[in-house]
C-alpha cells in the first residue's frame, strides 16, 4: 500500500466520521447548552456589579473613619479654627479623593462645618435637612445619644437617592486617634455614583451598566440589593434601588455581553464525547503505528548526532512503500555524505602544502590551552620558527624548492614533537609555531636547540650569510603555571612575546634561538 492511499483512506474515514459528530453536537448539544452557560454568565455580572458597588461604598467608609479618628479634628470641634480647615480640610483634597460632600457635626448633631462640591450648590439645605433628619427608625446617618454614651466608635453607612441619583453616605463618631474618649461629634462623608464613577466601576467589575431616575410606579421591579437570582435570559435586567423613608427611586440597567438558546442535555454530551475521543484515540493509534512514529524515527537520525558528528542511520523495514524507499535513499546519502565530511575536515585544519596542522587546526588547539590556562593554572610555552633568510633561498633556487625545504622542515618539526606533548603547525609562509604543555626554561631551552639543530642537519643548501645549509630562528615565550590575573591575557598576548624573541634571535644572527618568561 502507498503512503498516497494510507492517508486518503484514514484521514477520509476519519473526516467523515468527525463530520457526523460535530454537526449532532452542534445541532443537538451544542445550541441547547449555551443557555445554562449564558444565564450563569448574567448571574456572575450581576454578582460582580453587586460586590463592585459594595466595595465602592467600602473605601468611602475606610476614608471617613481615617478622618474621623482624628486627634486634630477632636480638638477643632472643641476649638474651631479657620487655619485647621486650610490646612487639613482643603477642597482639592477632597476633589481627589472623589469625595462630593463633607459634613462635620458635634455630639448634639448640629453642623460645624461642611464642604460640598460645585454641583451640589444648590442641594445644600436639602442635603444638609437629609442628612440630619432623625424621623424614622430605619433611616439614621447621625450617631444616637446611645451610640454616643458608648465612648467608642461607630460607624454607619448606606445607598441613598437624592435628586435623582445615587449617593454612597459614610458617617462615623469622631474619637481621639486611638478610637477611644470622649466622642466629639460625628463626620459624614458622601460621593455621588455620577458617570464618572459608573465607568471606574464598569472598568472594575467588566460589566456594564448605567443607573437613572425612576418612577415610584415599577413596583414589579426587584430591589438591587435582594441578590435574587435571575432566572430568564434577556439583553438587560434592571433593579431598583429606593429610600426607606420616602418615594425617591433609581433604576439599575446592567446590560449583559450574551444572549443565548435552550439548555444542553449533559448527559448526552458526555455521550458524544467519549464516542470521539474513543474513535479519534484508535485512529491515532493506528496513523501512529503506521505513519507517525516512522516519520519521528527519520526526523530523530537526521537530528541527533552521534559522539563523532556522524548522523545515524535510519531504519529501512517498514509497512508504507514510499517511508522504505526514503529510508534506503537517506542511508546511501548519509554513506556518500560521511566520507565527504571526513575529507573536508581533514583539509581545513591540514596545511595543504606541508601535511602538518595549519593556522586554523593551530587556533582550534590554542583554545582549549588558553582554557585550561585561564581555569586551572596550567603553564605551557609557545615557539616561534622562522625559516632563515627564505626569500633568497626562494628567489635563487626557485619555488620548487622552496617547498620541499619548507616539507623538509615541517616533517623534522613533526619528528622532533613526536617525543613531547605539543603540536606543530605552520603558521603561514616559512613560519612555524610550536606548542608545548611543558612550562620548564630549560627543557623548553633545550627542545628548541634540538630542533635548531634538527633542521640544520637536513643540509639544505643554502650558501647566504656564510652559511652552508638553511637553518631556523627560534623565539621562545615560556607562560609561568602561577602567573596572576591570567584571565585578562589571551593567546595573542603570548603570540606576541614569542614574536619578540624571534626578532631577537634573528638580530643575534640567525640560527639559534631565545627564550624569555611571560610577563617578564
Amino acid at each position: 500500500m502507498t503512503l498516497k492511499r494510507f492517508s486518503l483512506l484514514l484521514l477520509s474515514s476519519l473526516l467523515l466520521t468527525i463530520t457526523m459528530l460535530l454537526v449532532s453536537i452542534y445541532y443537538f448539544f451544542y445550541l441547547p447548552g449555551i443557555k445554562a452557560e449564558v444565564l450563569d454568565q448574567q448571574q456572575q455580572e450581576y454578582n460582580l456589579l453587586h460586590s463592585a458597588l459594595s466595595l465602592s461604598k467600602n473605601s468611602l467608609a475606610t476614608l471617613c473613619y481615617d478622618y474621623a479618628v482624628w486627634d486634630e479634628l477632636v480638638e477643632y470641634i472643641s476649638n474651631p479654627t479657620d487655619d485647621f480647615v486650610q490646612n487639613n480640610m482643603p477642597d482639592n483634597a477632597f476633589e481627589a479623593a472623589n469625595i462630593d460632600a463633607v459634613f462635620v457635626s458635634d455630639i448634639n448633631n448640629q453642623l460645624m462645618w461642611d464642604y460640598q462640591d460645585a454641583s451640589l450648590k444648590s442641594s445644600r439645605s436639602s442635603l444638609i435637612h437629609l442628612f440630619h433628619q432623625q424621623k424614622t427608625r430605619s433611616f439614621a446617618i447621625l450617631p444616637t445619644a446611645a451610640e454616643i454614651a458608648s465612648q467608642t466608635v461607630s460607624s454607619r453607612s448606606g445607598y441613598l437617592v437624592f435628586d435623582g441619583a445615587l449617593i454612597y453616605f459614610s458617617n462615623t463618631t469622631i474619637l481621639p486617634s486611638t478610637g477611644h474618649g470622649e466622642i466629639a461629634g460625628s463626620l459624614t462623608m458622601v460621593r455621588i455614583v455620577d458617570k464618572a464613577l459608573i465607568n471606574d466601576i464598569s472598568q472594575f467589575s467588566l460589566v456594564k451598566f448605567s443607573i437613572e431616575d425612576a418612577q415610584t410606579s415599577t413596583k414589579n421591579t426587584q430591589e438591587f440589593f435582594s441578590l435574587k437570582k435571575i432566572e430568564t435570559i434577556a439583553p438587560s435586567h434592571n433593579w431598583l434601588i429606593r429610600n426607606t423613608f420616602d418615594d425617591q427611586v433609581v433604576q439599575v440597567t446592567l446590560h449583559h455581553k450574551k444572549v443565548s438558546l435552550p439548555q444542553l442535555d449533559w448527559a448526552s454530551a458526555i455521550s458524544i464525547l467519549l464516542s470521539i475521543v474513543l474513535i479519534v484515540s484508535l485512529s491515532l493509534m493506528a496513523l501512529s503505528r503506521l505513519l507517525i512514529k516512522p516519520l519521528i524515527r527519520f526526523n530523530k537520525s537526521i537530528n541527533d548526532s552521534s559522539d563523532d558528528n556522524f548522523i545515524s542511520k535510519m531504519a529501512s523495514n517498514h509497512f508504507i512503500d514510499e517511508l522504505e524507499n526514503v529510508s534506503y535513499s537517506f542511508n546511501q546519502l548519509l554513506l556518500k555524505f560521511n566520507a565527504q565530511q571526513n575529507y573536508l575536515e581533514t583539509l581545513t585544519v591540514q596545511d595543504s602544502l606541508t601535511g602538518i596542522t595549519n593556522r586554523r587546526g593551530l587556533e582550534a588547539f590554542t583554545k582549549r590551552i588558553i582554557a585550561r590556562w585561564h581555569l586551572e593554572n596550567v603553564g605551557f610555552s609557545v615557539m616561534m620558527i622562522d625559516v632563515d633568510n627564505f626569500k633568497y633561498f626562494n628567489d635563487k633556487q626557485g619555488h620548487l624548492k622552496g617547498d620541499y625545504a619548507l616539507t623538509a622542515v615541517a616533517t623534522s618539526l613533526l619528528e622532533v614533537m613526536a617525543q613531547y606533548d605539543g603540536l606543530a603547525a605552520r603558521y603561514g609562509g616559512e613560519e612555524f609555531c610550536i606548542i608545548l604543555a611543558d612550562n620548564n626554561h630549560q627543557n623548553i631551552l633545550n627542545v628548541a636547540e634540538e630542533i635548531r639543530e634538527s633542521i640544520e642537519k637536513l643540509h639544505i643548501s643554502n650558501n647566504i650569510d656564510d652559511r652552508d645549509w638553511l637553518t631556523v630562528s627560534i623565539g621562545v615565550v615560556v607562560v609561568d603555571d602561577k602567573l596572576a590575573d591570567v584571565e585578562k591575557y589571551n593567546f595573542s598576548d603570548v603570540l606576541q612575546h614569542a614574536d619578540e624573541q624571534l626578532y631577537l634571535a634573528k638580530q643575534a644572527g640567525r640560527n639559534t634561538a631565545k627564550v624569555t618568561k611571560f610577563g617578564d
